[in-house]
């Protein structure tokens, strides 16, 4: 596994001018000097992380609490046991965790994956695990970009002999390849939380949300 943490001023450009090819061919792990989709997921996401994260989603190898984060404390659930994953949980909607916990929540490139029967109620729980003035950062692509980028990962992989990570441990009956933006913002919007700021990257096709957890008032 290939991770290009940090990229020059040149290394960024070059990322930009080829990000066609890198959508098309360089998904997970970075090569041939060019970053992965998801190794600039992952950086665009660091830069706002204070305190102690919680990566939510984190996947296989738990890439971006070990090798994106300097933070003490942080950790990667999953409800997949994959290797690398600090905790599995299997109810992202209770996960145990005492209130106020952490200062930044992520979710990147997961949006989609949470059932739709349960985004309301593990939305709450990210609230409830939020410290008060603590973030959630939640990357999420245009809808119709992300299905045909999903679709082409699994015929690409299988081209190679491979499954792609949703064929892998497949898809449920109520997960997405994308959150539709509407019902995106309305979670990002329901008390305690408030979106502060939208960041569009990837040529404009991949968005970081930033929403903040405002405490009682005085």
């Amino acid at each position: 596994m290939k991770v290009y943490r940090h990229r020059s001023p040149m290394g960024r450009l070059v990322d930009a001018i080829t990000f066609p090819i890198r959508a098309l061919l360089i998904h997970e792990n970075s090569s041939c000097g060019l970053s992965s989709l998801r190794d600039e997921r992952m950086r665009i996401v660091a830069k706002d992380c204070v305190g102690r994260v919680l990566d939510v989603g984190c996947g296989r190898n738990n890439v971006f609490v070990q090798h994106f984060l300097e933070q003490p404390g942080s950790i990667g659930i999953d409800c997949f046991a994959y290797d690398g994953v600090d905790r599995v949980v299997d109810d992202m909607t209770a996960t145990g965790l005492p209130d106020g916990t952490f200062d930044t929540i992520t979710l990147i490139a997961v949006g989609g994956h949470i059932p739709r029967s349960k985004r309301e109620a593990e939305f709450r729980e990210f609230g409830r695990l939020l410290k008060d003035g603590g973030v959630l950062l939640m990357t999420e692509g245009e809808p119709v970009t992300q299905h045909i980028l999903h679709r082409w990962q699994r015929l690409y992989y299988a081209l190679l002999g491979k499954k792609d990570m949703d064929s892998e441990r497949g898809m449920l009956p109520d997960e997405e390849y994308c959150m539709p933006r509407r019902e995106l913002l309305s979670y990002l919007n329901t008390s305690p939380l408030k979106l502060r700021r939208r960041v569009r990257f990837m040529w404009g096709l991949n968005n970081l949300y930033i929403a903040e957890k405002r405490g009682p008032p005085a």
